[in-house]
């Protein structure tokens, strides 16, 4: 089996990544965290999953959250591999709720998934099943994982278990531990009599137990339910005879009621006589009727309203000509005062203190003038521009005697005799190498000479060749120094002819500068400078001064000529002159502020005349509208004045009087009839006779009704007894089933315990004695696991170990070839326990299938030293030729061992 290509389409921190993989030897190289462990699980996760083995449900592992891609959604690979000659195709979504796996034939596109085995817990099909193995022994032997190469303890029992079916059965696919498995399930199933929940045979225990306790209990109550039948037979026989006397009861008090009838016939014909009376009454009085006190009530309450409004009118008017009148005063003063009204308040203060500023350097212009002009006058008298020069002139003289001196001692004459020196040196040894080769070519040829008399001469030719060979190189060598050299020597040569130039060319400046000013040294031109000096700082602190003043001058004249401009908008007011004081400024101030005085008072009489106007008009309108409600009311009632409007109110009283008492009497009428008509008391009166009559007088009707409601009561309570009664008995049938029932399932639950019990035994029998058997292969079938081990130890280890003991559970020993004893491994190096386990791997690897699949190493290697390392790679590169071998590293010395061997592999770099 060969892994060909892997396709990342979004796992971990890799997207769209793809890895192409050779037959044999593949090494993929990358730093740490450059993503090796990710495209180990990557692979491992294409063919097993991230779900935990064994588990009865989905469960996943952490490695799924693990790779989870970083800034994804998506996570799906592919992965193809060459399984017997033919290529495959894995795709696989690794998403939870959308996770999914398909399998196709790579050549033609098919969906060959049903080919390989499924998992009915995940509900997905497992291309991991081309190994022949799950993912635990996968992870255990082929895979091994970055400084993980101990084998898990959950291994033993997968390898024990295929080794016991490769050496019982010599095939792999007829598996014990499956068979084993397959009984303990079956076995489990049935379960025990303790499993009271989850095992069948536990449950029928369970509900014989409960069937024979609900028959106790069926016994018990039906004890219960004959003795409440003959206490309900007792019962209806006593609300029989009650009955009885209640008939009788209800006869005498309805011979009561009939004399009662006739006496409410003669109280209606009273209460009807006196109805017609008030209808009469009442008729008289309906004009009235209509007439309501809230309408009184609101006439007088407007009538008080309009005498208010009308007072308030006179008011408001005197007040508004008064208001006229000082509005007509202010106006006028105002008039005066106009030209101040094209300035805004908000910008009034703006414009005084721009007055102010205007006053302020027009002053401080004057002074400013009057210094500058008294500094040039005083600059006349001194001579200035001779006094510059010689300082100008000093410096100059001081910077190119700088620059020569720099020249001077920037001197290469040394280098240029060290170089001829060497120069020298290389000319002799070039000569020396010059005689050499001329005596070793002639020995040469000598050589050749005296060979075809003698052949051992011959033997001097290949050494003189080589000493020929080495001179002629570093004769060569020699030639292209001496060129350097020369070079050099010239370049140098060169430089010192043009500093040379330089320096002549200075000194003629300098000694211009000194016949400028008559002196003949430096020192002269010094003491004629420092003579000058004191009076060119004066000068020059006078010009600074000067200069600052004229600069402030011109800013002062621009402020000027900025603010009049400014200005000139309120020419009218300002009226700006040559003598513009600041007394101006203080009397446009005071006029302004009494104009804005006058107009803030000209806007509160125009507010409170529009004020006044509108409460006018607000009354007027509401005094109108008051009075037409009041003839709106006198209209509706019928009435001229309020003493009229109050009389008929009176009259209103006594009809809402007689309505009461009419009322009150139909009340009375409706009942003494009750639900009967006038008519029917008529009739049942006719009915009473005079004997009759006598003979209900000689009753008494409460203590008839008192007997009566106690007879009812007392069959009420027998009544309701008699229901809880047989709602008891009802209840009792429903606690139980009928005990014929309960015996027919009490029969066939016995029958059913039975068969479990008899297949459980066959189970038992059957599991022991395959286990037995199974023991027996396992140690049969050991020498063949440490063989394999053995032989794949000796190699890697460079035959340091050559015998390895495994047992059962995975613990392995090796033998000590000084004093053949077993030794633990956990007594050896770190880097000897590595090669153990490896071996381990690979020799189980080896047994549990014959195919050979990829071996896949992650970082594994780490605690090797140089040489354990060569003798691995030395064995992978001979397995390399058999199977495929993919190693991650994150160093170079594989490669380096494996070129150095000259291995063919193919190589990655992440």
């Amino acid at each position: 089996m060969i892994i060909k290509q892997l396709n990342i389409i979004s796992f971990g921190k890799f997207k769209e990544k793809n890895l192409k993989l050779s037959s044999g030897m593949n090494i993929i190289y990358g730093n740490n965290e450059s993503g090796k462990t990710t495209i180990h699980k990557f692979i491992e996760g294409m063919f097993f999953g991230f779900f935990k083995p064994y588990s009865r449900r989905k469960i996943y592992t952490k490695d799924y959250e693990k790779y989870f891609p970083w800034n994804e959604t998506n996570y799906r690979g592919v992965l193809k591999f060459i399984h017997k000659g033919e290529v495959y195709r894995i795709e696989r979504n690794f998403a939870k709720k959308f996770d999914n796996v398909k399998i196709f034939d790579d050549k033609t596109g098919e969906d060959i998934s049903y080919l390989f085995d499924y998992d009915p817990v995940l509900r997905l099909y497992s291309p991991g099943s081309v190994f022949g193995f799950n993912n635990i022994v996968y992870n255990n032997t082929i895979n091994i994982k970055q400084l993980g190469s101990k084998t898990d303890k959950a291994l033993a029992k997968e390898i024990k278990d295929s080794l016991i079916n490769i050496g019982g059965s010599l095939d792999d696919n007829i598996s014990v531990k499956n068979a084993v498995e397959d009984l303990t399930k079956r076995i489990n199933a049935i379960g025990t009599e303790d499993q009271r929940k989850t095992s069948p045979y536990g449950k029928i225990v369970e509900e014989l137990e409960k069937l024979y306790n609900e028959r106790k209990t069926g016994l018990k109550y039906n004890e219960k339910i004959k003795k409440e039948e003959e206490q309900l037979n007792n019962l209806k026989k006593e609300l029989s005879y009650l009955k009885s006397e209640e008939d009788s009861l209800k006869e005498k008090v309805k011979d009561i009621e009939r004399l009662e009838v006739k006496e409410k016939y003669e109280e209606a014909l009273k209460v009807i006589g006196e109805i017609d009376n008030l209808s009469k009454a009442i008729k008289k009085l309906r004009e009235y009727s209509n007439l309501d006190m809230n309408d009184y009530t609101l006439l007088v309450s407007l009538q008080k309203e309009e005498d208010n409004l009308e007072n308030s009118i006179i008011q408001w008017n005197e007040e508004l000509k008064r208001v006229n009148k000082g509005l007509n005063e202010l106006i006028v003063d105002l008039n005066i005062l106009q030209k101040y009204s094209i300035i805004k308040k908000s910008e009034f203060q703006n414009l005084i203190r721009s007055c102010e500023e205007y006053c302020d350097r027009k002053e401080k212009l004057s002074n400013l003038q009057s210094k500058v002009r008294d500094i040039e006058i005083e600059k006349k008298e001194l001579n200035y521009n001779n006094i510059q020069d010689l300082i100008d002139d000093m410096y100059s003289y001081e910077d190119m005697e700088e620059r020569r001196n720099s020249i001077f001692y920037k001197n290469e004459y040394a280098n240029v005799i060290f170089l001829r020196t060497r120069l020298e040196e290389k000319l002799k040894e070039l000569k020396n190498k010059k005689k050499f080769t001329l005596v070793f070519t002639s020995l040469i040829l000598v050589s050749i000479i005296l060979g075809f008399k003698n052949i051992l001469f011959f033997l001097f030719i290949l050494p003189s060749s080589l000493f020929l060979f080495y001179n002629f190189r570093s004769s060569k060598e020699i030639k292209v120094y001496v060129e350097s050299l020369n070079r050099q020597i010239a370049d140098i040569t060169e430089k010192e002819r043009e500093k040379n130039e330089i320096s002549d060319k200075l000194e003629d400046e300098m000694d211009a500068i000194l016949k400028k000013y008559n002196c003949t040294t430096k020192i002269e031109l010094k003491r004629l400078f420092d003579k000058s000096y004191e009076t060119s700082l004066n000068i020059r602190n006078r010009d600074k001064f000067f200069e600052s003043l004229k600069q402030e001058e011109n800013i002062l004249i621009e402020d000027i000529y900025e603010l009049e401009n400014r200005l000139r908008y309120f020419d009218s007011i300002l009226e700006l002159k040559e003598d513009f004081s600041i007394e101006h400024v203080k009397n446009i101030e005071r006029e302004y502020f009494e104009f804005i005085t006058k107009k803030d008072k000209e806007e509160e009489l125009l507010n409170k005349q529009k004020y006044l106007r509108d409460k006018i008009n607000t009354c007027q309108v509401e005094l109108n509208k008051i009075s037409k409600q009041i003839e709106e009311i006198f209209s509706k009632t019928y009435s001229t004045s309020i003493e009229e409007f109050k009389n008929g109110l009176e009259k209103k009283e006594k009809y809402n009087s007689y309505l009461k008492d009419m009322e009150n009497k139909e009340l009375l009428l409706s009942k003494i009839l009750g639900n009967n008509s006038l008519e029917y008391l008529k009739n049942e009166s006719i009915k009473v006779s005079g004997e009759f009559e006598d003979n209900c007088k000689i009753l008494d009707k409460d203590r008839l009704i008192n007997d009566l409601n106690s007879v009812e009561n007392e069959i009420s309570e027998k009544q309701k007894y008699i229901t809880r009664i047989e709602e008891r008995i009802s209840n009792l049938y429903k606690n139980f089933r009928p005990l014929v029932e309960i015996d027919d399932d009490i029969f066939k639950k016995e029958q059913v315990k039975k068969d479990y019990e008899n297949k459980l035994k066959s189970l038992r029998i059957a599991k022991n004695t395959i286990e037995n058997i199974s023991k027996n292969i396992q140690r049969n079938f050991a020498p063949t696991l440490n063989k394999k081990v053995s032989d794949t130890i000796s190699i890697v280890t460079g035959e340091k170990y050559r015998e390895v003991k495994i047992n059962d559970k995975m613990n392995i020993s090796v033998v000590d070839s000084e004093n053949n004893k077993l030794v633990d491994i956990g007594k050896l190096s770190g880097g000897t326990m590595d090669q153990l386990y490896f071996a381990t791997r690979f020799g189980i690897a080896n047994i549990l299938k014959e195919e050979k699949t990829p071996l896949i190493l992650d970082d594994c290697f780490v605690q090797y030293d140089i040489n354990r390392l060569e003798n691995i790679l030395r064995f992978l590169s001979y397995e390399s030729k058999k199977r495929q071998i993919i190693l991650f590293t994150c160093h170079r010395r594989e490669k380096e061992i494996l070129e150095k061997y000259g291995t063919d592999f193919n190589y990655i770099n992440l």
